[in-house]
């Protein structure tokens, strides 16, 4: 019966794409089937196929299709006793072993497929489900026209850019709609890059932007409650009398303005903060500078990065130069041999990519405004591509990844459908199993 090929998965595969011989389609009670439509594939609760329209016999049936490898899941699964299964029209499993009832009794109508599919594509299926390449499909990647390539290209990016915004809309409701409190926490948090987001988020979640647009005219004060609330102006160590006189001018500040705030509970851990294998240039202290200046420079800062038209643009506010201090020094107390760095090209990309373009995306959702997203897209064909494993990967197939709209995509596509195997979802996977 060649039941050791069949999975779940397989049978969605094959009436979602109706693989398999419908000519004098019949339930298991010999009543003639017409499917009409197949229904929406449902990845919530309920029944796998939702809104699908079947004639069985002289009637059309409005509603759900089941999806089972044996009649009796239905009942092992406890669908019976379910609300949401009681608007089953039809029963599609593989083997028929047990009659399905209704909670009112009524028969569902059973549908069965072990005689009516094609098993050479089944094992194809089951072939690429079980392959250990990193892509299920890499050996026949460059056999699909590059139009196919290409639409599954621009649906995930689109799924990608739509999970960020999701992202974006959560702290917009923790936010109570403030759209300037949360591009400055997103910023804040992509400015810790990987390793230290989540201390530069706690820091912006403690030290909300309002305070420091009351400062905005004062850059010391910008520093002091910055590097205040970021833990470094405490005296863990006992260690004052070795603080240069910078570092306890922003201390003598700090207590000021943290009593006027109410701020002494907010203050982070030096010890959230991470430096391991970090380069000078990202050390936290730098970034933390670069981040006060850029803050007393644009205040406003949503307003300035939902306006600007292209990337140049972006590395012209965001390439700030830190305070004569941090021109010199890496960390509190020690002169660097050379001049510090301001933040670089690739930081630069890294905001706009992971900053700005998931704020425009969510905007232009909010406020059901197109030129956002457009202006979002055409950030990402502007910017080059990421240069990471997955895009070498992609590459080494012959799949050109020439800007971050690419490499964006690409590392979507990959994650979230290569590694979790969704061939069935994928433009590419079924234009090979349908060959």
């Amino acid at each position: 019966m060649f039941y050791f090929l069949t999975t779940y998965s397989n049978l969605h595969f094959l009436y979602q794409f109706q693989y398999f011989d419908k000519n004098n389609l019949q339930t298991t009670d010999n009543e003639l089937v017409s499917i009409i439509k197949i229904g929406r594939l449902n990845s919530d609760s309920g029944a796998d196929f939702q809104d699908a329209r079947v004639f069985i016999g002289d009637v059309e049936w409005a509603g759900s299709v089941e999806v089972h490898l044996k009649s009796s899941d239905w009942d092992i699964h406890k669908h019976q006793n379910d609300a949401s299964y009681q608007n089953v029209i039809l029963h599609l499993v593989w083997e028929d072993d047990k009659p399905i009832l209704r909670k009112d009794g009524t028969k569902i109508p059973t549908l069965t497929l072990c005689e009516r599919a094609d098993k050479n594509l089944l094992r194809k299926y089951q072939s690429m489900m079980e392959t250990n390449a990193e892509m299920p499909c890499q050996n026949q990647f460059r056999e699909v026209d590059d139009i196919k390539k290409l639409l599954m290209l621009d649906k995930v990016l689109m799924k990608r850019l739509e999970e960020k915004s999701v992202i974006i809309n959560q702290f917009l409701k923790e936010n109570k709609h403030d759209w300037e409190e949360t591009a400055y926490q997103v910023l804040a948090k992509n400015f810790g890059f990987k390793l230290n987001a989540e201390p530069f988020l706690s820091l912006a979640k403690n030290l909300p932007l309002k305070i420091l647009q009351k400062h905005r005219d004062n850059l010391p004060q910008i520093e002091a409650l910055i590097f205040g609330v970021s833990g470094f102006l405490s005296n863990e160590k006992n260690d004052l009398k070795t603080w240069d006189e910078y570092r306890l001018n922003l201390r003598k500040e700090f207590q000021f303005l943290s009593a006027k705030y109410q701020l002494q509970d907010k203050i982070l851990g030096q010890h959230e903060w991470k430096y391991l294998r970090l380069r000078p240039a990202n050390f936290p202290t730098v970034r933390l500078a670069q981040f006060a200046r850029l803050i007393h420079e644009n205040a406003n800062l949503f307003s300035v990065l939902i306006h600007l038209e292209n990337v140049k643009s972006f590395a012209k506010i965001l390439k700030v130069k830190q305070s004569d201090y941090w021109m010199e020094h890496y960390v509190f107390g020690k002169k660097s041999e050379g001049t510090v760095p301001t933040l670089g090209d690739a930081s630069v990309e890294n905001i706009v990519i992971n900053t700005v373009v998931p704020l425009l995306v969510s905007y232009a959702n909010q406020k059901d405004n197109r030129e956002y997203l457009e202006k979002a897209i055409r950030l990402l064909e502007e910017l080059p591509a990421e240069q990471n494993n997955i895009t070498k990967h992609w590459q080494s197939m012959g799949f050109p990844i020439k800007s971050a709209f690419d490499s964006q995509a690409s590392i979507e596509w990959f994650n979230n459908f290569c590694l979790a195997k969704k061939c069935l979802s994928c433009g590419v996977g079924v234009e090979i199993l349908k060959r």
